[in-house]
């Protein structure tokens, strides 16, 4: 269940995201968060609390468990800050050396001038195939933990970090909107002539795109939706700021963008990480460009180009995208073989982003729809 461990609305999102999955009834854990809580107070003392507990972790060969800590410690870090880089191998080292729950095989599937690097897990047995992918922030890694809801499915299942994400990003591949690109590119080194696939948070986006012009794709899972970019800065802003805002971006005042960004950032934890975390996903350099970039993802004009199965999952108190468009977009599904839409409530604890806290309650929905 979603708990309420700070005041900070997104740390509390990402205590709930890191722990709550695998870790809810793990003694070690629970204790290990009691002394962790009280010291977070910013970004950086939220890296300096899990990286001790992940170090001290590690030291008792924990490995799942100060895995995940060290993924916490890298959530703020930028990526020009030394310690980004060592978190990161620390997170992945420790994760592969805990992860027991699927068998699998690694590859780097050529892409660009770079790779993506994917992880089959294998069902023996299995005569489907289904591509699982993240979004902003997530690394295959947290997906490949997440896919044991899904053991006993008849699917072999593909997880990757695409461009702007994970490994990729650190090699150099800069986040796009047109996610059909590395999906064709994956479908293609596989021999897949047909695959369902599940994108999760901005991957509700991202899997829409890749549906709308890629037709070896037959089912597909947005967890959850994701409309627009532009949503998870308008969820958080005053209605009157980012109509202001938006109105300058449309006229191009490219300086006063940049120097309000840089004011409303100064004091807001939230703000800055999704405007730092954009451009390093995305490869701007200011805010401006950023949201330039931003208004590229938008399902409004690319609805009617889907015709494969649905299903559409939400959150009622989700902090990134606003549930109000989840009738929107199964409207727009005009040409879509079949739509299933799902809302969680806050009774049911499936209310937040992604069902953080109750991730099962996505994963049912999810096997349900592939059977």
């Amino acid at each position: 269940m979603f708990k309420q461990y700070v005041d900070n609305e997104q740390f509390n999102l990402q205590i709930n995201r890191f722990i709550n999955d695998e870790f809810a009834e793990n003694a070690i854990v629970q204790d290990d968060i009691k002394k962790i809580v009280p010291e977070l107070k910013d970004p950086e003392t939220w890296y300096k609390a899990w990286y001790k507990k992940a170090q001290e972790r590690e030291e008792d060969h924990e490995w799942s468990i100060a895995s995940t800590y060290y993924q916490a410690a890298e959530f703020y870090l930028k990526s020009d800050d030394p310690r980004d880089q060592v978190v990161y191998q620390k997170y992945r080292e420790n994760f592969y050396k805990g992860y027991k729950d699927f068998e699998y095989k690694s590859y780097k599937v050529p892409y660009e001038n770079s790779f993506l690097p994917v992880v089959k897990l294998i069902t023996p047995g299995a005569t489907k195939n289904l591509l699982f992918f993240a979004g902003f922030d997530s690394y295959m890694e947290e997906m490949v933990k997440m896919a044991h809801y899904m053991k006993g499915i008849n699917y072999n299942i593909y997880i990757f970090d695409g461009p702007g994400q994970g490994t990729a990003l650190k090699n150099g591949l800069t986040l796009i909107h047109s996610w059909e690109k590395p999906i064709s590119t994956i479908l293609d080194y596989f021999n897949m002539k047909k695959a369902s696939a599940v994108g999760m948070s901005l991957g509700g986006y991202l899997v829409m795109r890749a549906a709308a012009f890629e037709k070896r794709l037959d089912k597909v899972v947005a967890f959850d939706i994701f409309y627009s970019f532009l949503d998870s800065l308008r969820i958080r802003l005053p209605y009157d700021k980012m109509t202001q805002l938006e109105q300058l971006l449309d006229s191009d005042q490219q300086d006063i963008i940049n120097n309000q960004f840089t004011l409303m950032m100064e004091n807001n934890i939230d703000l800055n990480w999704k405007i730092n975390k954009g451009m390093e996903n995305t490869g701007a350099k200011n805010p401006f460009d950023l949201l330039k970039t931003f208004q590229k993802y938008n399902l409004k004009p690319i609805l009617p180009l889907i015709n494969q199965d649905v299903l559409l999952l939400a959150g009622e108190n989700d902090q990134y995208v606003p549930s109000s468009r989840l009738p929107e977009i199964a409207t727009g599904l005009v040409n879509a073989a079949s739509v299933k839409s799902v809302l969680f409530d806050r009774k049911s604890g499936g209310d937040q982003h992604c069902q953080a806290g109750r991730r099962d309650l996505g994963f049912d929905e999810i096997k349900k729809f592939l059977d």
